[in-house]
Formats: C-alpha cells, sequence, structure tokens
C-alpha cells in the first residue's frame, strides 16, 4: 500500500475525472438516441422533446435519490451499486420494449412516459446516480482535493456536453440506431469496470482506510434546502421552457432542442470550479440587461425575426442559469472537516 501510495495519489484525481466524463457522455447520449428510436411511432412533434426531457429530469431525480440513500451505509454503497449494474448491464442492448406497440390514440404523454421508464429506466437510474457517489467517494478518500468535490461535476458535465453536440454531428450521421446501441452498450459495460475501480480505490482510501464523511457546519435548515432546490429548479425549468419556446413557436428544427440542454450544462462547467469562467458578481449585473429584451421579445416580438428571437432566449437562459448555479455553488455546503 505504502508503495502503491504516491501513484495512487497522481492517478485517483484522473480516474474519478474520467468515469465521470464517460459517465455523463452516455447519459447524455441515450436521451437523443433513445428519443429518435421513438420518433417513428410518435413523429417528430416537439411536444415528444418536451415530454421525454421532463421524463429524463424525473429519472435523473430517482438516481440522486437512490445515490443519497445508499451512500448513508458507507462501504456497503459500492457493493450495492456494482450489484444494481450488473443486473442493469443484463438488460442490453437498448430497444423499444415489447410490450409498447402501437401508441393510444389518447393519453400518449403518459404512454410515452411508461415506454422510456420500461426501456430505458433502469440504466439511466444508474447513470444519474454515478456523480453524487463518486463524489461521495472521492470526498471520503482523504486526497488533499477531496475537500471541494464539487469540482467533479465540470467533468461530468463537460461530457454530457461533448454527448450532446457529438450525437447530430457525428453519431447520427455516422451510424444506425442498432449499431449506435451496440455501442453504447459496451460504453456501459466499460463504465461499470470504471466505477469497480474507483470503488476499490476508495474503500482502501489513500491513507488505507475509508473515511466517512464528516460535516464540519450545522446541519442544513429548512431554508437552505429550499433555497439549494430553488436555484437548481429554475434554471432546470427555464431549459425545458426554451426548449418549447423555440422549437413549437419559432423553429420545428430538428435536434434544435439539444441546444438549449448542451448550454444548460455547459453552465455547470462555467461555475463549480474554484475559479468560475466569469466571476458571479459580473454575472448578477448581466441578468437585467438580457430580462428586459427577453421580456419585450416573448410579449411583443415578431416571429419573423425567429433567429433573433432564438439568440435572445438562449442568452438570457444561459445569463440566468449561471447566476442561479453560481449561488447555489457560492452556498455550498463544505462537507469535508
Amino acid at each position: 500500500m505504502d508503495a502503491a501510495s504516491p501513484l495512487m495519489r497522481r492517478a485517483m484525481p484522473t480516474l474519478f475525472a474520467v468515469t465521470l466524463f464517460v459517465s455523463a457522455m452516455l447519459l447524455f447520449a441515450v436521451q437523443p438516441m433513445f428519443t429518435k428510436m421513438v420518433l417513428p411511432k410518435l413523429g417528430g412533434a416537439p411536444a415528444v422533446w418536451s415530454v421525454a426531457m421532463v421524463t429524463f429530469q424525473a429519472f435523473l431525480f430517482i438516481g440522486y435519490v437512490y445515490a443519497h440513500v445508499i451512500v448513508r451505509t458507507s462501504a456497503r454503497a459500492a457493493i450495492v451499486h456494482l450489484l444494481f449494474l450488473a443486473l442493469t448491464t443484463a438488460t442490453l442492448p437498448l430497444g423499444i420494449a415489447k410490450s409498447f406497440g402501437v401508441p393510444p390514440t389518447g393519453g400518449i404523454t403518459f404512454w410515452l412516459v411508461g415506454l422510456l421508464a420500461v426501456s430505458i429506466g433502469l440504466p439511466f437510474i444508474a447513470l444519474s446516480a454515478t456523480a453524487p457517489l463518486l463524489q461521495s467517494w472521492f470526498a471520503a478518500t482523504g486526497y488533499a482535493q477531496a475537500r471541494n468535490p464539487y469540482v467533479l461535476y465540470a467533468a461530468s458535465n463537460f461530457g454530457s456536453f461533448c454527448a450532446l453536440l457529438a450525437y447530430p454531428f457525428a453519431v447520427e450521421p455516422l451510424l444506425p440506431l442498432h449499431a449506435q446501441s451496440i455501442a453504447w452498450s459496451l460504453g456501459f459495460s466499460a463504465l461499470a469496470l470504471l466505477i469497480a475501480a474507483t470503488a476499490a480505490i476508495a474503500l482502501r482510501g489513500i491513507h488505507g482506510a475509508f473515511r466517512p464523511i464528516v460535516a464540519t457546519s450545522a446541519r442544513p435548515t429548512i431554508t437552505q434546502c429550499l433555497n439549494w432546490a430553488s436555484l437548481a429548479a429554475i434554471p432546470a425549468g427555464l431549459c425545458i421552457a426554451v426548449t418549447s419556446y423555440i422549437s413549437m413557436d419559432l423553429a420545428a428544427v430538428p435536434f434544435l432542442w439539444v441546444l438549449p440542454l448542451a448550454l444548460y450544462l455547459l453552465t455547470f462547467v462555467a461555475v463549480f470550479r474554484e475559479r468560475p469562467w466569469l466571476p458571479h458578481a459580473h454575472v448578477l449585473r448581466f441578468v437585467p440587461y438580457v430580462v428586459i429584451p427577453l421580456a419585450l421579445g416573448v410579449l411583443g416580438g415578431d416571429k419573423g425575426h425567429w433567429l433573433l428571437m432564438i439568440l435572445v432566449n438562449l442568452g438570457a437562459f444561459v445569463v440566468l442559469a449561471l447566476a442561479c448555479h453560481g449561488e447555489a455553488y457560492r452556498r455550498r455546503p463544505r462537507p469535508i472537516g
């Protein structure tokens, strides 16, 4: 252990970052890939994208809750999650569940939610839990940088950003859906091995023992929890709203919904770091200057200038998301003593 410690010290942050990067790429590659599988059944209406995005957000939340619950079991959390990954791997490759045939004439929203849950619910939840679990394991290793595990979100969200941009420009034009599903399944199996490696390192720890996370401040109050939830919910809601507005009211362009989601993820990369790309105080000063033209455009904008309206909506969305995420990062709890 002692002889391996210097190598482990150098390799640990990279291993955790790479694992999170791969996990995020798989998580956000499956969204356009599977939604494209469903299109022949439902058509390319923008409402399909909106329902799918809300469902994906719900799966993401379930994954976070699952991670929060099992991480309390300390060492057994790794075993539980690896078993979950093994169970999920047995359901691959991805495909539309056979029990879902022709869509019903009514209640199509609930039908689509059920289809997504049965077909990709397990792998999506397993991938969603990876980021909070690995941050917890990294914080428990005793590594020097573990005092601020939130920076791992930069690697995670950068992977998501890359996946979303790569799919319409590289993956979708070059690979048929069946080949995409096989490649994604192989990537998921490789990720399971990476997670097993990070779990093994975390359980041993740099100093030879897994250290449970110890809070250094008082238990968060209800007000603090509501503030964190609100600061996270506002950009997520805006992402859905902006996507619906520009794809339904302005321009029905295929994969246009990818752009707001990619920008949403990029705001995490920009602020969840020790040195944000743009100081938080500067972002807050920009807010009034983007909200006013946005309001004027939405209330009385001419749809003939649809490209300008898209740019105004996306610009305002990015600034507001940066403001909320930056404030959430500023108010983050300090988990490590």
